[in-house]
């Protein structure tokens, strides 16, 4: 009962708060009433509405796709799957960039959660720990049957399949590591699962880039705007920016009816006229 009460704290840290009704704070900054992961794509089991493309066929839990009680790994915040192993590219292209923000090489543990899906690599529905009896044995973990489709695709992903078996076609790509449907054991290649040289540069202090940049906020500044840093320094990470469990009222290509259509997707606040931005960036 310990770790279970454990998990939901976790997950109310992460997320923002409990659930009770949908809307935002008068800033636009979202707030625990805007948590609702039944209502998201990120909810992967056989309960909750329809839409979603990625639906496992017998798994009736809801968070177990990311989290457990029991023989987590990592255990904060028990973490229910494989973190990726590969090597990753970061952004580091931009003249503008800091020094500090071009040094990093790797991504910081929060981030590394968000990629143990996100990376386009790693299996989506191989789980530590699983009751479903219909699971079964990938290695030391459990696999659970994934059906739904994406475009074209339809039937159940096979042990190991990841995200971006679903990615790239009509046009949306979760799967952040690559930039296209193969899989390249290249590093160099756009194509390898630890591509992230497109995306936002991620996993620096910001107290400390802020120090040699005078073009963004201060700390204070950007947390009071709804921004949250990681760790003494204050590093900026994926869910600085993203909440994993708020609603935003859309479900793939359809309306939910649930959540503040401004949060889309998963944001942590609202972006009306690049106020998620300028939480950060002085322009």
């Amino acid at each position: 009962m310990k770790k279970l009460a454990a998990i939901l704290a976790v997950c109310a840290v992460i997320s923002g708060g409990a659930s009770v009704a949908f809307a935002k704070s008068a800033a636009g900054i979202a707030v625990g009433s805007d948590n609702n992961i039944r209502y998201t794509v990120h909810n992967m089991s056989n309960i909750g509405p329809a839409g979603r493309n990625v639906i496992s066929n017998t798994e009736q839990q809801v968070c177990v796709f990311c989290h457990t009680p029991h023989n987590a790994k990592p255990s904060v915040p028990l973490w229910n799957k494989v973190l990726p192993t590969q090597a990753f590219n970061m952004y580091t292209s931009s003249s503008t960039l800091s020094p500090t923000a071009k040094k990093v090489k790797a991504p910081g543990p929060e981030s590394m959660l968000c990629l143990s899906c996100h990376d386009g690599r790693t299996a989506i529905n191989v789980l530590h720990n699983t009751s479903n009896p219909a699971a079964q044995a990938a290695g030391t973990d459990k696999e659970v049957d994934i059906g739904g489709g994406y475009g074209d695709w339809t039937g159940t992903i096979a042990v190991g399949t990841p995200l971006a078996a679903f990615s790239m076609t009509n046009g949306y790509g979760p799967a952040l590591g690559k930039i296209g449907p193969s899989d390249s054991p290249n590093i160099s290649d756009t194509t390898y699962g630890g591509n992230l040289t497109d995306d936002h540069p991620i996993s620096f202090s910001y107290q400390t880039v802020q120090g040699e940049d005078s073009k963004l906020q201060t700390v204070a500044y950007a947390e009071a705007k709804g921004i949250r840093f990681f760790g003494g320094d204050k590093r900026l990470e994926c869910s600085s920016c993203h909440n994993p469990h708020v609603a935003y009222g859309w479900i793939v290509d359809k309306a939910s009816g649930v959540g503040d259509l401004t949060l889309k997707p998963f944001l942590v606040r609202d972006n009306i006229g690049s106020a998620l931005c300028l939480a950060c960036h002085n322009k």
